[in-house]
């Protein structure tokens, strides 16, 4: 065994020695990259050569006196890189070259750097076959080459590079087809805009079109080749046998057209039903002389002449019936049977009797609307007078008790309501009659229409809706005056 003050100089020695191979190897990189720099130029590579570690210079990155890491994007390198370089720098981990003007090929001895994980050469003017020497850096990671000119078929020898997880080789002059890459699990890939055919491999067939554009490609995600008539994508990687039977799947084109001619037809089917329910509801301009329904016979003669539905059983409201004053004269000929005079129209007040119940009969009539208690009539008479009938329905009341409550809504005087004129009685007939009011319905009043000022209070208005629902109630009157 050595003495201890021997062994303190055999450790100094060594340090000594490792510490000279250190020197010499980082030497060697500061070398490599001043004629890196002589060869290709760079506007922003202003290293200082005078200085002895190459760690202090821009875009360079060491780890343990070694260089790991050369960044040089965008600084105008131009020309081709020399042989002779790499060799000397083959602790890299990452090199990125991305964005300049050189030209040429890769340098063969790029293949020394055998710990290379990040190679990004993309957009440059890079020429040639894809050199095989990548293919020998097995810790290749992220290879990006897109944006070149490299050129030949797309190699099959990726399938080396098993722990490569991005490839990107877009926007090149690559032709062929794209080999079965079933080694790899790529993360990202890109071959779009190349002169590549055939079909996409089913390995890639997940990545987007966006990665296939710009090729004569067939296949998922692309049209399917000729050929084809399945889905590639529902096809197993170990297929069962044929029974004849085929698994046909809809397009998503054809899946986004039947939806669309769906929506559409359904819209057409929406407009078509609103366009026939106007037409319905729009026809209030006709009218029927009602001379001719003095009768009952007259009247259901008129009404099957016309065919014109009853409003009060369900009928639209079209304007073209006389039903309201034809009913009278079926009230007229009932009383008169049974009580040998015929009802007349029993005016309010001192109003002047400018017509009579014979005017009224031959007075032209449209329909105006169904309201809840009956149906409202506007009447032309002869004389000139507009009048607004209401006929009532369903009110099963004497007549005293009708003369009193409708006296009562006759007595009423407010300068938002249309003063009752007129009315008649009979056991199967009861009629109001107003003056007509041709500025529109209530309901329009309170729910759109601006071109006539409604001067009701709200409090008048809460008070006459909600006092009685009975048809000779307040709420009743102004619902009949304004149909």
């Amino acid at each position: 065994m050595l003495p201890h003050k021997h062994t303190l100089v055999v450790v100094a020695a060594t340090l000594a020695l490792m510490l000279a191979a250190a020197d010499a190897d980082l030497a060697a990189e500061r070398a490599a990259l001043l004629a890196l720099r002589s060869a290709v130029g760079g506007r922003t590579l202003f290293w200082n050569a005078t200085r002895e570690s190459p760690c202090t210079w821009a875009g360079v990155q060491c780890e343990r006196d070694h260089v790991v890491e050369l960044h040089l994007p965008g600084v105008a390198l131009s020309g081709e890189i020399p042989v002779g370089i790499f060799g000397n720098l083959t602790q890299l981990r990452t090199l990125s070259l991305r964005f300049n003007a050189l030209r040429g090929s890769l340098p063969s001895d790029l293949a020394s750097c055998v710990n290379l994980r990040n190679l990004y050469i993309q957009r440059n003017l890079l020429s040639g076959a894809i050199p095989a020497f990548l293919f020998q850096l097995p810790d290749l990671v992220r290879l990006n080459m897109g944006f070149n000119n490299f050129s030949g078929p797309f190699p099959s020898g990726f399938n080396s590079l098993t722990r490569l997880k991005t490839l990107f080789v877009e926007n090149n002059q690559l032709s062929g087809p794209i080999p079965d890459l079933s080694k790899l699990s790529l993360d990202q890939f890109n071959v779009s805009n190349n002169l590549l055919n055939g079909s996409v491999p089913l390995k890639l067939q997940t990545f987007p079109q966006d990665s296939f554009l710009g090729n004569s490609l067939c296949g998922r995600p692309l049209s399917l080749c000729h050929g084809d008539i399945a889905d590639p994508i529902s096809v197993d990687n170990n297929p069962k046998p044929n029974n004849n039977t085929t698994n046909h799947k809809l397009s998503g084109g054809a899946i986004a057209g039947i939806v669309v001619g769906s929506v559409v037809f359904l819209l057409l089917l929406v407009f078509l039903f609103i366009f026939v329910c106007r037409n319905k509801t729009g026809k209030k301009t006709s009218a029927v002389d009602i001379a001719t329904v003095k009768h009952p016979e007259a009247e259901a003669q008129v009404v099957a002449e016309k065919g014109v539905p009853d409003v009060e059983n369900g009928g639209h409201a079209n304007g073209n019936s006389a039903v309201a004053v034809a009913a009278v004269a079926a009230g007229n000929k009932a009383e008169g049977n049974g009580s040998g005079g015929a009802k007349k129209l029993v005016f309010f007040g001192n109003a002047a009797r400018a017509f009579d119940l014979e005017d009224l009969l031959r007075a032209s009539a449209e329909v105006l609307g169904k309201g809840t208690f009956g149906t409202a009539y506007k009447a032309v008479l002869e004389a000139g007078p507009v009048v607004a009938v209401k006929r009532l329905k369903d009110v099963t009341i004497s007549e005293k008790e009708f003369k009193e409550k409708i006296e009562a809504v006759g007595a009423m005087d407010h300068e938002s309501l249309v003063p009752l004129r007129a009315y008649y009685f009979s056991r199967d007939e009861k009629l109001l009659v107003y003056d007509y009011m041709p500025m529109g319905s209530l309901s329009a009043l309170l729910h759109g229409s601006s071109a006539f000022p409604f001067i009701l209070s709200f409090q008048f208005f809460s008070m006459l809706c909600f006092h009685s629902i009975s048809p000779f109630s307040s709420a009743w009157t102004i619902i009949t005056y304004c149909n």
